[in-house]
């Protein structure tokens, strides 16, 4: 499933701006000395004129380190953009309210208001069929860069799931889903094939199975998962923005 809310590929922040200082002087001087190398092969071997001793070979390694320079930068990029369709994971805090009601007999009614730094910013509405319902959320973590750099560990609320039984296995499939901010592709991309990013980690999470009670819950993030605890108190009201739900 694909999320509506629009995908974004990059923010400013201290990883992003060390990511282009490196990327884009790196890319500039490594197409100048490069093209100055072959310049100077093209000089001696065709045209048979005179260069100075080691002018090629100081051209070669000048691209050489520039493309060494480029491709640092473009990991840093590439880093960002993972985790700039992801929520700051600060630590286990707070980080909205959500309310669950049953309009009727089988029907689930969530309505969560996230705050506005989370991807799917704002209040959103979900409607879902099932007895039970639960939050699930991609979470990534870096294990091995450097803080400083600006790297962060991240998550971000997926969507909402359905089960129709009303009991059973903690991590039992659902049976109904709707979306909340989706699945961001480059965490995907990463999800799927982890070999690519050996420094990230990600994974899914869920909160525990709940009944639509008309109870209101605040949301937690912790390095576990999700957290909801009852008797969380709506925050400011904002316009609703309803995913569809699947049947």
């Amino acid at each position: 499933a694909h999320s509506s809310w629009p995908m974004t590929l990059l923010t400013p922040s201290r990883l992003t701006l060390f990511g282009a200082l490196l990327f884009l002087p790196g890319a500039y001087f490594t197409l100048r000395f490069f093209s100055g190398f072959l310049r100077m092969l093209y000089r001696k071997l065709r045209k048979n004129r005179p260069y100075l001793k080691g002018s090629a070979s100081d051209y070669l390694w000048f691209a050489l380190g520039s493309l060494a320079a480029t491709l640092a930068g473009a990991l840093l990029l590439a880093g960002s953009v993972v985790q700039s369709g992801l929520q700051a994971f600060e630590g286990t805090r707070v980080i909205g309210t959500v309310r669950a009601e049953s309009p009727s007999e089988g029907r689930i009614h969530l309505t969560l208001d996230l705050g506005d730094t989370h991807p799917a910013p704002g209040r959103v509405e979900a409607d879902l069929p099932g007895a039970r319902w639960a939050l699930e959320g991609e979470y990534l973590q870096w294990h091995g860069a450097p803080r400083w750099l600006g790297f962060a560990d991240g998550h971000r609320v997926t969507a909402v799931l359905g089960s129709a039984k009303e009991s059973g296995e903690p991590d039992r499939p659902e049976d109904s889903r709707a979306l909340v901010a989706g699945t961001y592709a480059p965490w995907y991309l990463i999800h799927r094939h982890p070999g690519w990013a050996g420094m990230a980690k990600t994974s899914l999470r869920r909160s525990p199975w709940l009944s639509a009670n008309g109870s209101t819950y605040e949301l937690m993030v912790t390095d576990a998962g999700y957290v909801l605890v009852s008797g969380g108190e709506p925050m400011e009201s904002k316009s609703p923005k309803t995913p569809s739900g699947s049947h």
